[in-house]
């Protein structure tokens, strides 16, 4: 089973819609926890869906050739025979910025904890960097699997490479031209950081970054191993 993890604003959703392209309806979208962001409810709600994922094993495995999705990576550790773990992994700094205005562009999803939170205390940016329930996304949504333990590590900033690292890997072929939920206004070079920004996502991102730079090593490692 490949499980590829939707780590929060990282092309997962132009990801998704490749890999519906490509898997069909051999495809699981699980979407129901609130991975990237932690709290005594979110915490239930995912331990709940990971206890109701269980019980659903055999379906799964008889159903299914793959799932995708926003949770934490031990929700499938030791679920199936063979499982193969995937993630695209972005710049923290990038990745931070990128994720508080997608929460800001969405004030109507309300039952989502931090949007309603974020919105209802006018958190700024600089607010949303130190908040603990969403520091090192990334990181949290790993949960104890390993970057170096991944089947196949992607890259936002090599994204048509990743895709074709994908192919070399799994034998199926991902579309490299959709791109789904991206900032129509974000600049083509990125997103400016000032020295007060990249001090505070240096600070409160220290994981994230650590784990950005071990998952561009492993990308590195398989797309060079497989001359992509």
């Amino acid at each position: 089973m490949i499980v590829s993890v939707h780590l929060p604003k990282t092309a997962g959703n132009s990801l998704k819609e490749a890999l519906k392209r490509e898997f069909k309806d051999r495809l699981l979208l699980d979407y129901d926890d609130w991975a990237g962001y932690r709290s005594a409810e979110s915490d239930a709600r995912t331990a709940a869906n990971a206890v109701a994922m269980r019980s659903r094993r055999d379906e799964l495995l008889g159903s299914f050739d793959a799932i995708h999705g926003h949770f934490i990576a031990d929700k499938y550790v030791g679920l199936f025979p063979d499982t193969r773990f995937v993630a695209f992994f972005r710049d923290p700094f990038q990745q931070t910025v990128s994720q508080y205005l997608f929460l800001l562009r969405i004030p109507q999803a309300r039952e989502h904890p931090a949007v309603r939170i974020l919105h209802d205390e006018k958190m700024t940016l600089q607010d949303f960097i130190i908040w603990e329930a969403t520091k090192n996304p990334q990181t949290q949504c790993m949960g104890t699997v390993a970057v170096e333990d991944l089947a196949m590590a992607g890259i936002v900033e090599e994204y048509p490479r990743s895709t074709r690292l994908f192919q070399a890997i799994f034998g199926r072929a991902l579309a490299s031209d959709i791109f789904e939920n991206v900032n129509s206004v974000r600049p083509e070079v990125g997103y400016p950081i000032d020295a007060e920004l990249q001090r505070l996502i240096t600070i409160h991102r220290a994981a994230d970054i650590d784990v950005y730079r071990r998952a561009k090593d492993l990308f590195m490692r398989q797309a060079g191993r497989r001359g992509v």
